[in-house]
């Protein structure tokens, strides 16, 4: 599973929107990991606001002559968002059949139509079994999405 942390940022530093973090994600706090700048859950620990009080969190201990076992390097990627328009050169006897494989790629008819509208993001493995998708049918797979951000990449 993927997800992402929409990112603003400032001349100071990154700020992290919470809502779109994983509760699932543990954060670590360790001031001496020598890789803490470009470990995703440092970065995102360093920016937990107020009102988070608890969650998952790696331990100091975890940290073996300056190697930490739950490292995890952080990631931009270039999200695409939304496909409205993904099937208009797509041949009519195709589209069915490939909005089929589709849906059970992503997940059902359901969140099909989240990554459809832009709810969802899609990551780079996600946009890349896609193109390869369009390809198998004879299409060209250089697919254009709706739009792109960049995001960090948590999956």
């Amino acid at each position: 599973m993927f997800y992402h942390i929409k990112f603003f940022t400032t001349m100071e530093q990154t700020l992290f929107d919470f809502n779109d973090v994983s509760p699932q994600l543990a954060l670590c706090f360790n001031e001496g990991c020598p890789r803490k700048e470009e470990c995703m859950r440092y970065v995102v620990g360093r920016q937990v606001p107020d009102r988070k009080t608890s969650g998952m969190a790696v331990y100091p201990n975890a940290l073996h002559g300056g190697a930490c076992e739950y490292f995890y390097q952080l990631r931009l990627v270039r999200a695409a968002r939304g496909f409205g328009n993904i099937f208009a050169d797509v041949k009519q006897k195709h589209v069915a059949e490939m909005r089929q494989q589709m849906e059970h790629y992503l997940g059902g008819h359901g969140t099909y139509y989240r990554y459809k509208r832009g709810e969802r993001l899609l990551m780079p493995e996600q946009q890349e079994w896609i193109c390869r998708l369009f390809e198998k049918f004879g299409y060209d797979r250089n697919v254009v999405f709706s739009d792109y951000q960049q995001v960090y990449d948590l999956g």
